[in-house]
């Protein structure tokens, strides 16, 4: 009856079917792919993600992550909780086996008249010891508890890739940060020698001014164009202190925390990407790995659920033994042997929707886990299509600043020899310093593009080999 059991009471698990394209960039026509049915079957026994930051070869990112994985609070609170889940998972397990308890006990009874009371204890006290050795065991006639050992042990699974995945994020995050600080310290640099340029266009102007060569507008215009870069390097110098404040907390660090920092982006080494990314890569995902994992749970929880209400066997023994003399603890043993039968089907409603509520859990997992897959499939692409035209976008405007800046250059020549007037070189710098920021832009957002692809494909941009 015990091995019927098992394959009457155990549910099979099918993954929830998914059309997913065997490349990315190709349209869903209904069929799943070979690489499609390899899609999540990781197992969660590595639990540390790939360096994958290495590949922007740069040593100071590297020990920032490292730092980062090792004293990030959140993430010691997410390896906590799984540590948990598996000491969980262990305590179920060790549940199906034999129980054993044991007591010693001793009292002493006194007579508090010396009576009749005394009489009947054959004297004023009376000195009472005893032991007890109890075992029970439950027989899992229908693999209920192995039921509720696989759901442990698969929960105990979702959290490690959960783990993973907070991992993951916070490498990416502290990754976009490091590169973000150096964005603005770029653009803080170049503002302040905008500034710098400034007060030597206002020195210049009340030059020209105090000998007659320009209207009293000018020194106003110069003024006024001054003031506005002095506030926007007052701005960008505020969105670096929050920048750095972040990366600081991200590294578990108080806020004044200062790290080495990169000046400018222009020389950050992106990563190649792989030409043709297969989806099997999701497989890569923790996340999606921690979705799959727990409906796994969910549906041993359902056989848990369904399986409690069936008539469970349980088997009890003990042997115990009462003395008035402790050295005749020993002397008069005795054993006890009981089964007991429970009937639990009798609590017919309980019994259904107690079964209808792990059913509805495992159904929500289900839902769940079709929904991070199409996710992923749209951070994947959107991660693709961002990074490439980034690139091309990147190349067009760091060719616009070089061209910006050297008509800001000759603006000021001719200003200078008196064939323009003050606006016209004013607004040539403006544009000069626009077209700078919209290519700093640019490349932070090359550089992001790249890091939301690795993190949409679970560390990995597809060349590890």
């Amino acid at each position: 009856m015990m091995l019927s059991a098992c394959s009457l009471t155990r549910t099979d698990y099918e993954r929830p079917t998914l059309p997913i394209p065997s490349q990315f960039r190709t349209p869903i026509d209904g069929t799943a792919s070979g690489a499609a049915q390899e899609a999540g079957t990781s197992t969660a026994a590595d639990a540390e993600i790939a360096p994958w930051w290495r590949a922007f070869r740069d040593p100071q990112l590297d020990s920032l992550i490292a730092q980062a994985l090792a004293a990030n609070p959140a993430l010691a609170l997410k390896a906590l909780q799984s540590d948990r889940d598996a000491l969980q998972a262990g305590l179920t397990n060790a549940n199906r086996w034999p129980q054993f308890a044991a007591n010693i006990t001793g009292s002493k009874a006194r007579a508090l008249d010396g009576g009749q009371a005394a009489q009947r204890m054959n004297g004023q006290t009376q000195t009472t010891s005893g032991a007890s050795v109890g075992i029970s065991y439950e027989v899992d006639l229908w693999n209920k508890l192995a039921a509720q050992r696989d759901a442990a042990s698969w929960q105990a699974a979702a959290s490690a890739w959960e783990r993973r995945a907070a991992a993951l994020s916070l490498s990416s995050q502290v990754a976009s940060l490091y590169w973000r600080v150096a964005y603005l310290n770029e653009n803080v640099r170049s503002a302040t020698e905008d500034l710098a340029a400034a007060e030597r266009a206002v020195a210049l102007v009340a030059a020209r001014r105090r000998a007659g060569s320009v209207s009293a507008l000018d020194p106003v215009q110069a003024l006024q164009d001054r003031d506005a870069l002095a506030g926007a390097l007052a701005e960008w110098e505020r969105l670096r202190d929050i920048a750095r404040h972040s990366l600081a907390n991200a590294l578990g660090r108080p806020a004044q925390t200062r790290f080495t920092e990169r000046d400018s982006l222009v020389v950050a080494q992106l990563p190649e990407v792989a030409p043709g990314l297969p989806a099997s890569l999701l497989a890569q995902r923790p996340d999606l790995a921690a979705a799959e994992t727990r409906v796994r749970a969910r549906l041993a929880d359902v056989d848990a659920a369904r399986l409690s209400f069936y008539p469970s066997l349980t088997l009890t023994g003990t042997a115990q033994t009462t003395s008035e003399s402790l050295s005749r603890l020993f002397a008069n043993p005795v054993g006890t042997l009981a089964a007991s039968i429970a009937m639990p089907f009798l609590q017919v409603q309980t019994a259904r929707f107690t079964t209808a509520l792990a059913r509805n859990d495992y159904e929500q997992s289900v839902a769940t886990f079709r929904n991070t897959l199409l996710t992923a499939l749209v951070e994947v692409e959107d991660a693709l299509s961002a990074r490439e035209r980034t690139t091309s976008q990147y190349t067009s405007l760091a060719s616009a600043a070089a061209l910006a800046q050297r008509a800001a250059e000759l603006s000021e020549a001719r200003y200078r020899a008196g064939d323009i007037d003050l606006q016209s070189w004013l607004d040539a710098q403006r544009l000069a310093r626009q077209a700078r920021r919209n290519a700093a832009q640019s490349r932070l957002a090359q550089i992001d593009a790249t890091l939301s692809l690795v993190k949409a494909l679970g560390g990995t941009l597809g060349n590890d080999g």
